[in-house]
Parts: C-alpha cells; sequence; structure tokens
C-alpha cells in the first residue's frame, strides 16, 4: 500500500513539475505564434497567423493562490502606435479560480445586448449548470470597419479569446462571415481544450 501512495505521488508530482514548467505568462519583450500553451495554468490559447506582441496588460494576484486574473491585449509584432487601431487585435481574460472576478463573471453573459443585439450577430449560448456555460457572438459591423468574434468558456475558471478583424481585409460577404465564424469558434474550443490545432485556415478569407 506505502508502495502505491509513494508511487501515486510520484506521478502527480511529476505532472504537476511538468504542467509548470510549460506554462507561460504574458511578457510584453516577448513575440507569440501558433499558440500561447499553458497560459497562467489555465488553458491553451490559440493566436491568429502570424507573430504577436503585448500591447496592453493587466494582472492582479497570484496564479499558485488561484486568486488572480489576467487581461491581455495583443497586436502584430510589427505594428506600431500609428497604425495599431488599423490591425487586427486579439484579447484575452483569464481568471483564476478562486478570484472574485470569476464569481461577477459568471453572474451575466456578455453576449447579450450591446451590439451583439444587432442585427445579423451570431449568438449561442450554452449552459451546463449555474455559473457554467460557454457563450459565443460574432457581429459583423461594417459602419466601424471591424468583425469581431468573441468567445467564452467558465466552469470552475472562466477562459476569454476575442478577436477583432480589420474587415476591409477579409472576405466579409455573409456567407464567409458565417463560414468564419463556425471555424474561428471551434478553432479557440478545440486549442482551450488541450487540442494541437491552428488558425491557419484564416489565410483563406484574406482578399
Amino acid at each position: 500500500m506505502k508502495s502505491l501512495i509513494k508511487f501515486l505521488s510520484i506521478k502527480l508530482f511529476a505532472i504537476f513539475f511538468i504542467f509548470n514548467v510549460h506554462a507561460q505568462e504574458f511578457n510584453d519583450l516577448e513575440t507569440y505564434s501558433g499558440s500561447i500553451d499553458g497560459a497562467y495554468n489555465i488553458a491553451n490559447l490559440p493566436l491568429l497567423p502570424g507573430n504577436w506582441k503585448v500591447d496592453d496588460l493587466e494582472k492582479s494576484g497570484s496564479v499558485q493562490s488561484g486568486n488572480f486574473y489576467v487581461y491581455a491585449t495583443l497586436v502584430p509584432s510589427d505594428v506600431d502606435e500609428d497604425v495599431r487601431r488599423y490591425n487586427d487585435i486579439i484579447t484575452y481574460a483569464l481568471l483564476g479560480s478562486k478570484s472574485e472576478e470569476t464569481s461577477y463573471r459568471k453572474t451575466f453573459f456578455g453576449c447579450e445586448g450591446g451590439f451583439n443585439a444587432q442585427e445579423g450577430s451570431i449568438v449561442n449560448i450554452n449552459t451546463r449548470g449555474s455559473g457554467n456555460f460557454e457563450e459565443t457572438c460574432a457581429v459583423d459591423q461594417p459602419d466601424f470597419g471591424n468583425m469581431n468574434f468573441f468567445f467564452t468558456d467558465c466552469s470552475n475558471v472562466c477562459v476569454e479569446v476575442g478577436i477583432n478583424l480589420e474587415r476591409e481585409k477579409y472576405k466579409n460577404d455573409r456567407k464567409s462571415f458565417e463560414a468564419m465564424t463556425a471555424q474561428i469558434f471551434e478553432t479557440i474550443r478545440k486549442t482551450i481544450g488541450g487540442q494541437s490545432v491552428s488558425m491557419d485556415f484564416m489565410s483563406t478569407y484574406i482578399n
């Protein structure tokens, strides 16, 4: 029995150690591509094709304690301040299991109301119990020159991924928008779930 306990303890330590070795925290001196694996020991995060850098970062609390949150905005690595608003943008929110931000986030759906309520937006909210849900919404905004895609998964923790695309850079007819929406959300879902997938398909939508 003691041998079994010792064996299990060693296995659990090894798994914990490996997971922490590969955990990543955002750094404004680094560039990122492909995906960000083990971000803050919460989830893998998808990236659009190309190289990305942190443009804005807010973090509070201790990752080890679970009482923390991280909000990050990434932009293409070659973008300067003068032109950043004209480029694609990725936003992330990672909310730890013991954070008040997580408890609060579980009390509402971000895809309800606002610009997501406009005609033509694509909204899906899948509740799995109180405070346990996945929500997705996508909206094409020609008046503002962008297309927005927003994904949230809340269970023990909450993970949000937002993608804002420069509209004229991509095929933006209704059929393309719907197809892009389905592929983006499925890729985010699989990436967060630990599968090795990429968003290279986005190149097929570039004008």
